[in-house]
């Protein structure tokens, strides 16, 4: 078997996020593999890439509960107070509920079938992702670059036609991301305006025409772009100076790829905050978010109150110090204490 080497990412959108699965191509194809055998080896890689999606699509789904509790601390609702507890060093720190606490608390109120508020939007923006996104590329005949043979051009390349995967996709998808945000938020008012698919769009076209169902649209296709240019970046750069190795290459990789994410993982609470901000739901107003006119705005206030992380750890939720050190703040700490 000859040996394996990391060639380039490959953008996939699963659950509102961008993570990035590697392409390892073998270095050298066998000699005696006929054409009928790559026939039947691409016809075989068609239902496993069915399989594959179908299985993303459940743990999705089964997952759907956290991705729930993460939305409502991306868009800062805190039903329960901070508690004093120990960090990893042993000093006394506050602490917000976890996402077990969440999915308690809303089970005790919605029951079991409250969980999954926003999952069928949701499954419905995975879907139409996975399966347009690469649409765009297919039709101007964009093909994939082999790395070996002209690593700077096929790196670029790639990395542009991922890029308009990831936009194309993104564009497609985004509106139902808004209608299932919404519908997830709608648990903070108790409001019932966005209960059905059809009702969603009908009721954000009528009070914000079509630009409202690409509310939050600029910093999520900002921030999965930033996590494509550098995933791809850095993986060509250790594949080029031979710093990734054939068994630890995908190791390494994963490790980039979590970097990368909590970089730009602030422009993720952002587009979730815009997509519910103004809306007809209590949860995108005062007293729990202030409205905001522009993304930039929404991005500088939540850096000034240190809200630009929340939702990025689930289970140890250290309250930052400067939400302690402003008291004061109505939409931060009076809430939570």
């Amino acid at each position: 078997m000859a040996d394996r080497h990391i060639d380039i990412y490959e953008p996939r959108l699963d659950g509102g996020g961008l993570t990035v699965a590697i392409r390892a191509d073998e270095a050298e194809a066998e000699e005696e593999e006929g054409p009928e055998n790559q026939a039947l080896d691409v016809v075989q890689a068609k239902p496993n890439e069915f399989w594959r999606f179908m299985l993303r699509m459940g743990l999705g789904a089964v997952m759907h509960p956290y991705e729930y509790a993460k939305v409502l601390m991306q868009l800062g609702f805190e039903p329960m107070p901070a508690i004093i507890s120990t960090n990893w060093l042993g000093r006394s720190t506050l602490f917000l509920p976890s996402a077990n606490h969440y999915l308690r608390y809303i089970r005790h109120i919605d029951g079991v079938p409250g969980l999954y508020r926003g999952l069928f939007a949701r499954v419905m923006g995975n879907t139409v992702y996975a399966t347009f996104s690469e649409s765009l590329v297919n039709l101007l005949g964009w093909k994939h670059l082999e790395m070996r043979a002209h690593p700077f051009r096929g790196y670029l390349s790639n990395m542009l036609r991922d890029a308009l995967i990831v936009t194309t996709g993104l564009a497609i998808s985004h509106p139902f991301y808004v209608i299932a945000v919404r519908q997830m938020a709608q648990f903070v008012g108790r409001e019932v305006i966005y209960s059905s698919l059809k009702g969603s769009v009908e009721e954000i076209l009528a009070q914000a025409g079509p630009l409202g169902l690409y509310v939050g649209f600029v910093p999520r296709l900002l921030s999965d772009l930033g996590v494509l240019f550098c995933t791809s970046t850095l993986t060509a750069i250790c594949a080029r100076f031979g710093l990734f190795n054939s068994r630890r290459g995908e190791y390494n990789s994963v490790l980039i790829q979590f970097g990368a994410v909590m970089l730009f993982y602030p422009l993720q609470v952002v587009g979730a905050c815009m997509a519910c901000s103004g809306s007809a739901v209590a949860a995108g107003a005062p007293p729990y978010m202030p409205v905001y006119g522009q993304w930039v705005d929404c991005l500088s206030d939540l850096v000034a109150r240190g809200d630009h992380y929340r939702g990025a750890f689930m289970f140890r939720r250290a309250l930052p110090k400067v939400q302690v050190q402003r008291s004061h703040d109505p939409f931060t700490v009076s809430r939570l204490m």
